[in-house]
Protein backbone atom coordinates (compact mmCIF):
# COMPACT_ATOMS: atom_id res chain seq x y z
CA UNK A 1 0.00 0.00 0.00
CA UNK A 2 1.15 3.71 -0.79
CA UNK A 3 0.03 6.62 0.88
CA UNK A 4 -2.51 8.67 -1.38
CA UNK A 5 -1.33 11.56 -3.88
CA UNK A 6 -3.73 14.37 -3.25
CA UNK A 7 -3.35 17.99 -5.08
CA UNK A 8 -4.48 20.76 -3.39
CA UNK A 9 -7.03 22.00 -5.12
CA UNK A 10 -8.71 19.38 -6.31
CA UNK A 11 -12.49 19.39 -6.37
CA UNK A 12 -13.06 16.43 -4.59
CA UNK A 13 -10.35 15.93 -2.03
CA UNK A 14 -8.13 19.47 -2.46
CA UNK A 15 -7.89 20.85 0.98
CA UNK A 16 -7.64 24.18 -0.94
CA UNK A 17 -10.62 23.93 -2.98
CA UNK A 18 -12.80 26.60 -2.33
CA UNK A 19 -16.44 25.20 -3.39
CA UNK A 20 -14.64 21.29 -3.44
CA UNK A 21 -16.37 18.49 -1.39
CA UNK A 22 -12.97 18.31 1.00
CA UNK A 23 -13.88 14.51 0.88
CA UNK A 24 -11.20 11.91 3.32
CA UNK A 25 -9.80 8.73 1.24
CA UNK A 26 -8.01 6.15 3.20
CA UNK A 27 -6.34 3.19 1.63
CA UNK A 28 -7.65 -0.09 2.20
CA UNK A 29 -6.01 -3.57 2.10
CA UNK A 30 -8.31 -4.15 -0.84
CA UNK A 31 -8.50 -0.64 -2.37
CA UNK A 32 -9.90 2.87 -0.95
CA UNK A 33 -12.57 3.67 1.45
CA UNK A 34 -14.19 7.15 2.03
CA UNK A 35 -17.14 8.25 4.18
CA UNK A 36 -19.03 11.87 3.09
CA UNK A 37 -22.37 13.56 3.34
CA UNK A 38 -22.85 15.62 0.71
CA UNK A 39 -24.88 19.06 1.30
CA UNK A 40 -27.33 20.71 -0.38
CA UNK A 41 -25.42 22.86 -2.29
CA UNK A 42 -24.52 20.17 -4.46
CA UNK A 43 -28.46 19.43 -5.35
CA UNK A 44 -29.61 18.00 -8.67
CA UNK A 45 -33.63 18.52 -7.96
CA UNK A 46 -34.33 19.69 -4.46
CA UNK A 47 -32.83 17.13 -1.70
CA UNK A 48 -31.22 15.17 -4.59
CA UNK A 49 -27.73 15.00 -5.03
CA UNK A 50 -26.78 15.40 -8.73
CA UNK A 51 -25.59 12.80 -10.72
CA UNK A 52 -22.28 14.64 -11.83
CA UNK A 53 -21.40 14.25 -8.34
CA UNK A 54 -21.86 10.69 -7.49
CA UNK A 55 -20.26 10.22 -10.87
CA UNK A 56 -17.04 12.60 -9.62
CA UNK A 57 -17.07 10.58 -6.11
CA UNK A 58 -17.07 7.51 -8.18
CA UNK A 59 -14.20 8.43 -10.37
CA UNK A 60 -11.86 9.40 -7.43
CA UNK A 61 -12.43 6.39 -5.52
CA UNK A 62 -11.78 4.04 -8.48
CA UNK A 63 -8.67 6.36 -9.02
CA UNK A 64 -7.56 6.52 -5.23
CA UNK A 65 -7.84 2.37 -5.21
CA UNK A 66 -5.24 2.54 -7.69
CA UNK A 67 -3.00 4.97 -6.60
CA UNK A 68 -3.06 4.12 -2.92
CA UNK A 69 -2.51 -0.11 -4.29
CA UNK A 70 0.39 0.54 -7.11
CA UNK A 71 1.51 3.94 -6.71
CA UNK A 72 0.20 4.71 -9.98
CA UNK A 73 -1.12 8.13 -11.60
CA UNK A 74 -3.42 7.59 -14.16
CA UNK A 75 -5.81 9.22 -16.25
CA UNK A 76 -9.66 8.07 -16.38
CA UNK A 77 -10.16 6.58 -19.87
CA UNK A 78 -13.25 5.38 -19.91
CA UNK A 79 -15.96 5.12 -17.07
CA UNK A 80 -19.71 3.50 -16.78
CA UNK A 81 -22.36 4.49 -14.08
CA UNK A 82 -25.44 2.78 -13.00
CA UNK A 83 -27.11 5.04 -10.92
CA UNK A 84 -29.49 2.42 -8.26
CA UNK A 85 -31.34 4.98 -6.01
CA UNK A 86 -31.89 8.72 -5.80
CA UNK A 87 -29.68 9.96 -3.26
CA UNK A 88 -31.01 12.33 -0.35
CA UNK A 89 -29.02 15.62 0.11
CA UNK A 90 -27.91 14.87 3.83
CA UNK A 91 -27.29 10.70 3.58
CA UNK A 92 -24.21 9.64 4.91
CA UNK A 93 -22.15 7.60 1.91
CA UNK A 94 -19.61 5.09 2.03
CA UNK A 95 -17.78 5.46 -1.03
CA UNK A 96 -15.29 2.11 -1.90
CA UNK A 97 -13.17 1.29 -5.03
CA UNK A 98 -11.24 -1.33 -5.74
CA UNK A 99 -8.69 -2.39 -8.29
CA UNK A 100 -10.71 -5.47 -10.49
CA UNK A 101 -7.89 -5.70 -13.50
CA UNK A 102 -4.72 -4.81 -15.29
CA UNK A 103 -2.97 -5.10 -18.49
CA UNK A 104 0.24 -3.31 -18.98
CA UNK A 105 -0.13 0.72 -18.22
CA UNK A 106 -4.10 0.66 -18.63
CA UNK A 107 -6.19 -0.55 -15.04
CA UNK A 108 -9.60 -1.45 -14.52
CA UNK A 109 -11.26 -0.67 -11.43
CA UNK A 110 -14.65 -0.83 -9.82
CA UNK A 111 -16.51 1.70 -7.41
CA UNK A 112 -20.09 1.43 -5.46
CA UNK A 113 -21.48 4.13 -3.00
CA UNK A 114 -23.55 3.12 -0.21
CA UNK A 115 -25.30 3.94 2.31
CA UNK A 116 -25.72 2.81 5.93
CA UNK A 117 -27.81 0.47 5.40
CA UNK A 118 -25.52 -1.02 2.44
CA UNK A 119 -28.15 -0.62 -0.34
CA UNK A 120 -26.17 0.58 -3.29
CA UNK A 121 -27.01 3.52 -4.49
CA UNK A 122 -24.49 4.18 -7.56
CA UNK A 123 -21.66 1.86 -8.50
CA UNK A 124 -19.30 2.19 -11.87
CA UNK A 125 -16.32 0.62 -13.81
CA UNK A 126 -13.69 2.07 -14.96
CA UNK A 127 -10.70 1.82 -17.55
CA UNK A 128 -7.79 4.46 -16.03
CA UNK A 129 -4.22 5.06 -18.05
CA UNK A 130 -1.33 5.18 -16.38
CA UNK A 131 0.77 8.20 -17.21
CA UNK A 132 4.47 8.54 -18.31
Amino acid sequence: MNELFAYRNCFICGRDSRNGLKVDFAVTERGARASHTVGDDFEGFEGVVHGGILCALLDEIMWKAINGQTGAITVTAKMDVRFKKPVPVGTRLLIEGFITGRKRRIFEARGVITDREKNILAEATGLFMEMD
